[in-house]
């Protein structure tokens, strides 16, 4: 299956194909599970380098003013 342990991987539209090992994509927007003994088979270093997201995502513009970040971060200090 593998030459020089170099893994064969193939892609289809809901998931990788590692050396005949399905790993299914992550599905932005709901829970994503995966068994641990998948992880372990293809190694975890290639796991996340084939699900993880490719860029960063983007954090939502949360609609506060300048003064409520400011209330927020000021009661961050206080509570420490």
């Amino acid at each position: 299956m593998t030459t020089n342990n170099i893994p064969t991987i193939t892609e289809t539209p809901d998931a990788f194909v590692v050396n005949g090992i399905v790993v299914p994509k992550m599905k932005r927007g709901q829970m994503n599970a995966y068994d641990p003994a998948l992880i372990k088979a293809i190694g975890a270093d290639l796991f996340f380098q084939l699900v993880s997201p490719k860029e960063p995502v983007p954090i939502p513009d949360l609609g506060f003013t300048d003064a409520e970040w400011d209330d927020m971060e000021n009661q961050l200090r206080h509570d420490q």
